[in-house]
């Protein structure tokens, strides 16, 4: 097949990157008759969403570790549990905890379990905010298309613009635009009795953004944490680990003739005429095809693989308003047994798959003021972070008599000099198992290895902009 440039061409599509994403678009071109090439610098496919072995014997998550909510279309659409994906049901979605005394928050998986265990710890007042929080983020999410497939991300402003009253306008300026504390001083009022319940909303708010929970504009990443899409609202572990769903995919891909290489990074893409013909390698091979798709955010691919083709000064400004920055450090740990709870958490240490994680937060001011230590380039008093057990579902993960565990460490300060990023990532390392202490004291005296990952480690492995682990964060 020749294309307009008249270049033989070996493919119809090249994909670069076998992230879930570039993997995801493959297998639709495929399914549609096209002859797909995707290329993977790295020896896994994934990406961000990859699992490989990083701690001897242990199968670890790159990145991402549970099955978020996808619209019930494109669950449909690629079918992975037909194609050897089994998934694990959570019966205890997350357990959050806040500061040394505060109490539990269980997010069971039965809805009636949650809304009772809510009603028993903080409140009939406290219950009724939650619904309402969850009904308030249904219209910005609806409006958003958060679970509509096919549908390109819209301006805020423009949806805004839009909206059919007064009322409704005035709620989606609170959603898009307003801090996430304004909304959750809505929903719960009371400092005291709504302590816990503020803590993890104010963390739910600021995982995809640079933002903390008073900064105008993070209430947009509430919304999209808090949507849901009826049952399939339901965050769920893949056995194996979350690089099974691009497992799956690829083959798919396979079946359907296309080919998924690893071990193949792409140096820059070739142009001819103002438009992409193929692609070169770093050993220096070409292949070309009659359309070329980039997995990679537009930063990286804009301003890297087609930096000897610059865009036009509008264009280019556009590219570069995504905003990029890596404010969090990953750590995986082996464990030589389960760690247990507190004397002041013991209950949780007989209730089925409470260990298994959820995050461990701290208080609106607190979580502020760890942003602003991040701006000013140190770390965090205490640092917030998403924590993990995922061998209490899936022994696989591990070798026998052993449990793997990770956390997410937010507000590293990405942007201070990278000299000096070396010594606080060790600093903030223990700082991390600092915490975990808090609620389980015998975490340490378990680690037989550890491994951190900070933002800087991201974009040299994955090729993202600043360690992103998003096309551009929440803003």
């Amino acid at each position: 097949m020749n294309n307009q440039t008249g270049h033989q061409t070996d493919f119809d599509c090249i994909a670069i990157g076998a992230g879930h994403n570039g993997l995801a678009n493959a297998l639709v071109l495929a399914r549609n008759g096209h002859r797909v090439l995707v290329l993977e610098k790295n020896n896994y496919v994934g990406g961000m969403g990859g699992t490989r072995e990083i701690l001897k014997g242990c199968q670890n998550e790159v990145g991402a570790s549970c099955l978020f909510p996808l619209s019930k279309e494109i669950k449909d659409y690629f079918d992975f549990e037909s194609h050897g994906v089994e998934m694990i049901p959570l019966p205890v979605m997350a357990t959050n905890l806040t500061g040394a005394t505060g109490r539990p928050l269980l997010f069971y998986r039965n809805p009636l379990r949650l809304s009772f265990n809510i009603l028993r710890q903080f409140g009939p007042g406290a219950m009724v905010g939650f619904i309402r929080l969850l009904k308030f983020c249904e219209y910005p999410a609806r409006v958003l298309d958060r679970f509509t497939a096919r549908k390109a991300p819209r301006k805020l402003e423009d949806i805004i613009a839009e909206a059919a009253t007064p009322e409704k306008k005035a709620h989606l300026e609170l959603a898009f635009n307003g801090s996430a504390m304004d909304i959750i001083d809505r929903f719960f009022p009371d400092p005291v009795k709504h302590r816990e319940l503020r803590a993890n909303m104010a963390f739910a708010a600021v995982q995809a953004t640079y933002k903390g929970p008073y900064t105008p504009g993070s209430g947009l990443c509430l919304i999209y944490t808090m949507a849901q899409e009826g049952s399939e609202g339901l965050i769920q572990r893949v056995r194996g680990g979350l690089g099974k769903l691009s497992e799956a995919l690829v083959t798919q891909i396979e079946a359907l003739g296309g080919e998924v290489r690893l071990k193949q990074q792409v140096s820059r893409i070739l142009v001819e005429d103002g438009r992409a013909v193929g692609v070169e390698l770093k050993c220096g091979e070409r292949y070309c095809a009659d359309t070329i798709v980039s997995n990679l955010d537009k930063q990286a691919t804009f301003n890297h693989l087609l930096a000897d083709h610059p865009l036009g000064a509008e264009a280019q400004r556009k590219v570069d308003t995504f905003t990029h920055r890596g404010a969090f450090v990953h750590m995986v740990f082996k464990l030589k047994g389960l760690p247990d709870y507190s004397a002041h958490l013991d209950r949780l240490n007989h209730i089925n798959g409470a260990k298994f994680g959820g995050a461990m937060v701290l208080d609106p001011e607190q979580l502020q003021a760890s942003y602003e230590s991040c701006l000013r380039g140190e770390l965090p008093d205490q640092v917030p972070l998403a924590f993990q057990i995922p061998t209490v579902v899936d022994p696989t993960l591990a070798p026998q008599g052993y449990h793997i565990a990770s956390a997410y460490g937010f507000y590293f300060p990405c942007e201070a000099e990278k000299s000096l990023r070396g010594k606080l990532r060790d600093q903030i390392a223990e700082k991390i198992i600092d915490h975990i202490g808090i609620h389980m004291p015998n975490f340490r005296e378990l680690i037989e290895s550890q491994a951190i990952f900070s933002s800087d480690h991201f974009a040299s492995m994955q090729g993202v902009t600043n360690g992103d682990w998003t096309h551009g964060l929440l803003h």
